[in-house]
């Protein structure tokens, strides 16, 4: 059983999922709810969970704070809001999933799903939050903002991405493309930790996907999909260093 506890400042919200964890999804144990930022810290440290839905606008903060409380977070964390523009910044944050108000039943099963999966098969995990060996791991996708909600595409599967203006494609392997309104600099930091890097003002590129370099004053990067990218000359020395280490 899941240790599980709720962060939701709405009432409603609460009770909602309340009654869709406790009827109609196995093996969660709902040990507690909150209704803000500092009773759901404190929630959080009487009760140990293993697994937080957690809200992200909260009348005395947001989700995202309640996060940066502790060093490390020993527990998996599950978005759920009434708003898609965060998406990214919860995978950001390693989150399990995001889950839109009012919550599909079928999307939460697959998260608590996923939740169990991942679940320790030490009970007695440690909360010493400040010596805690609890790594996040890095997401592994990423979530594009679309006129209906969000799409997750695998982030290993990205071979690059293009900026113009306020909007960013990012183009698969497999030759699916994504475009959406915002900029190359609020997907940068993320990808980066993914050995992407920015070669150009306008290009971030997947070094796993690099075919070939050609010579210049910064050169032009050949990558998997026959896209030949310009390389300034300050960026230069940091992508020979990837292509020579790779060899």
């Amino acid at each position: 059983m899941l240790k599980t506890i709720i962060i939701d400042d709405e009432s409603d919200a609460i009770e909602s999922l309340t009654v869709l964890l406790t009827d109609f999804i196995e093996g969660v144990n709902l040990v507690g709810v909150a209704d803000g930022l500092s009773s759901g810290y404190e929630l959080i440290i009487s009760s140990k969970p293993q697994l937080v839905f957690l809200d992200v606008n909260m009348k005395d903060g947001t989700g995202f704070d309640l996060l940066n409380r502790f060093e490390q977070v020993p527990f998996q964390v599950i978005f759920v809001t009434a708003y898609d523009q965060y998406a990214i910044k919860a995978f950001k944050y390693a989150a399990l999933d995001y889950l839109l108000k009012p919550i599909d039943l079928q999307e939460l099963r697959s998260a608590v799903e996923r939740a169990k999966r991942l679940k320790s098969g030490n009970s007695t995990q440690d909360y010493d939050f400040i010596k805690s060996v609890y790594k996040n791991p890095l997401p592994t996708k990423l979530a594009l903002p679309n006129l209906e909600g969000f799409d997750l595409i695998e982030i290993d599967k990205i071979i690059r991405c293009e900026g113009q203006n306020n909007y960013t494609s990012f183009i698969l392997d497999g030759g699916k493309k994504f475009v959406v309104s915002k900029t190359l600099k609020e997907y940068e930091s993320i990808l980066t930790q993914h050995g992407f890097l920015r070669v150009f003002q306008s290009h971030l590129i997947n070094a796993k996907y690099i075919q070939g370099y050609l010579k210049g004053r910064g050169g032009t990067v050949i990558m998997l999909d026959g896209t030949n990218i310009p390389v300034s000359r300050d960026k230069k020395e940091a992508l020979l260093k990837v292509i020579n280490h790779s060899k």
